[in-house]
């Protein structure tokens, strides 16, 4: 493995060009909810309307798309590639509330809602993609997903009808009479970056989606910055030839060939899969040079999963560090997952050869499964992976299982004798400012300030200079120095 001083210098050739995914040059458009698609987008006055608008103009390297702060749009972004002489950005302008581009259509109004049978309501037909999820007053519910009408038992149950493209639901009375904001996920990336390269998102918020936050296979030098993503996946993906339906949908996946992406600063909760992964299963694919960096997870079944699959295929250079992830398995999707698991970590049975796989300066806090988990791992891979001076917590079970062996939080000592593993890490609470309103700061005291290791970091998740006391520390924030 690369030494400290390896990193550092591999660090700063990252920082070059991931930075040079802001644009120098190129031509700025501006699109607002009151704008009109018939205008030419080059000023705020001119801005353009819709998503299909900024989908259907042909961006060059160095372009920029901005949508203002505020508002909000329904759709799927298509984003444009750049290449080596620039970025093409989609990123935000004005103040206030992040852009939010919604992967939902909604049916709040009663008549969208008609009486069947019983508790039975049904909307109109003319919904083509399938319904992963139904999230009512901005996430204060969200349905059951069934696969029948006759499963529609309790209150909240929902059935998509495919062939007839209607949702039912199961209620007393009306939905949209019990809710005032009743979202239909549909089933479908909100960024959809499939085959795309030299693309830059900073500043946007991605809610409501079936499929993935953002996703697409082949792909690379992809920046995601500073963008909100939450109430992710459930989307029915295939069924398998035993009748059993599967379900997915990832925060922010690199699929297949992947390399040179950059997501650092984001937030990402309840997300029925992944909030983070690069996962492959195709012969000959190699997934190099990603980096996760100063994210915050929280209320997501994974908060990392990594996968590559078969032996033919290669990973290397992949960094998870400095995120703050809490909570894995307390989202919305645990329960209805026929396969409730809720692991920080989730590495699956993954026969590629992985080098240079660094976990460092993490917490993880809290999981309903395991905060690290790879029992299907080989003991020599398992060994390969550059982990330490991260936080672990886990207030009951195994918390680690890797092959042969599970450990509770109270054997972490001996979990890194037998691995020879995390020296520097430490297993205690972090001491966060306020996880269940959303605040994960460390407070005075937490062991996880100047517990870190240098990893070349400017900047912490909020701009904060690093470090502030005399070492970095562990996690997306780092504690303000007096």
């Amino acid at each position: 493995m690369w030494c400290e001083a390896g990193w550092k210098v591999w660090g700063l050739v990252l920082g070059v060009l991931w930075c040079s995914g802001v644009p120098v040059g190129g031509a700025v458009y501006y699109v607002s909810d009151s704008g009109a698609d018939e205008r030419d987008g080059l000023s705020e006055s001119a801005a353009w309307r819709t998503l299909e608008r900024v989908n259907g103009q042909e961006l060059k390297a160095g372009d920029t798309v901005l949508f203002r702060c505020g508002d909000v749009w329904r759709g799927q972004l298509l984003p444009h590639s750049g290449d080596e002489t620039g970025y093409v950005t989609y990123g935000a302008y004005g103040t206030g509330a992040k852009p939010l581009l919604l992967g939902s259509v909604s049916r709040n109004e009663e008549a969208d809602w008609q009486p069947e049978q019983e508790n039975l309501w049904a909307t109109a037909g003319g919904i083509r993609q399938d319904v992963g999820n139904i999230i009512m007053n901005e996430g204060e519910a969200v349905s059951v997903k069934k696969w029948g009408r006759d499963e529609l038992k309790q209150e909240g149950d929902y059935w998509y009808d495919g062939p007839a493209g209607r949702v039912w639901m199961y209620l007393r009375e009306n939905p949209a009479k019990r809710y005032s904001s009743i979202e239909l996920a549909l089933c479908r990336h909100i960024i959809d970056q499939g085959g795309k390269c030299y693309a830059a998102y900073d500043g946007l918020a991605l809610r409501y989606g079936a499929a993935h936050g953002i996703g697409g296979g082949n792909v690379h030098h992809i920046t995601v910055r500073n963008c909100d993503i939450s109430y992710v996946g459930g989307g029915h993906q295939f069924t398998t030839a035993e009748g059993h339906p599967v379900r997915y949908g990832n925060g922010i996946e690199f699929w297949a060939n992947a390399h040179d992406c950059l997501v650092e600063r984001c937030r990402l909760w309840e997300i029925y899969d992944a909030a983070l992964t690069n996962q492959n299963n195709g012969p000959e694919v190699k997934q190099y040079n990603i980096a996760y960096r100063h994210n915050i997870i929280w209320n997501s079944e994974y908060s990392f999963e990594y996968w590559n699959r078969p032996e033919s295929s290669l990973t290397h250079h992949i960094y998870f560090d400095n995120n703050t992830c809490v909570n894995a398995g307390f989202g919305w999707g645990h329960g209805q997952r026929p396969d409730p698991s809720g692991r920080h970590l989730c590495f699956y049975s993954s026969p590629a050869p992985a080098e240079e796989v660094y976990i460092r300066n993490n917490i993880f806090w809290e999981a309903k499964g395991n905060g690290f988990y790879a029992p299907g791992w080989t003991p020599e891979a398992v060994a390969k992976l550059g982990m330490d001076h991260n936080c672990w917590y886990h207030g009951s079970g195994e918390m680690i299982l890797l092959p042969g062996r599970g450990f509770g939080m109270d054997q972490f000592q001996e979990y890194q004798k037998a691995w020879g593993k995390e020296a520097h890490s430490i297993c205690a609470d972090p001491r966060l400012a306020n996880a269940g309103r959303g605040d994960f700061r460390l407070t005075a005291g937490s062991g996880c300030i100047d517990a870190g290791m240098d990893l070349g970091l400017g900047a912490d998740f909020e701009g904060v200079a690093i470090p502030q006391g005399a070492a970095a520390d562990i996690g997306a924030y780092e504690f303000p120095k007096k």
